[in-house]
């Protein structure tokens, strides 16, 4: 019965933790901002991708208490030009 209770508590705090990095952050991006600036403000990127001059930034955020969605911020000429959770824009990404 007492390790049934120690998975319990590391579940929660998996849980509580697990998610550090939530959705909100992105709140904090702006068009035009620098890859420097947007991860001042939210972190560094899960993944970054680049062809010629746009670079993605792509984050897996928390967006309620348990689950993650994928986010991503695209930078053309090294601004910020458009960002949001994937599939908003129907780019194919």
């Amino acid at each position: 019965m007492k390790g049934w209770r120690v998975v319990g508590i590391a579940l929660s705090v998996m849980l509580l933790f697990g998610c550090a990095g939530t959705a909100s952050k992105l709140n904090h991006v702006q068009l035009g901002m620098t890859r420097d600036q947007v991860v001042g403000a939210i972190g560094s990127p899960s993944s970054t991708s680049e062809m010629e001059d746009v670079t993605y930034l792509k984050y897996q955020l928390c967006s309620d208490w348990i689950f993650t969605d994928r986010y991503f911020v695209r930078l053309t000429n090294g601004k910020v030009d458009a960002f949001g959770r994937v599939g908003d824009f129907n780019l194919g990404y």
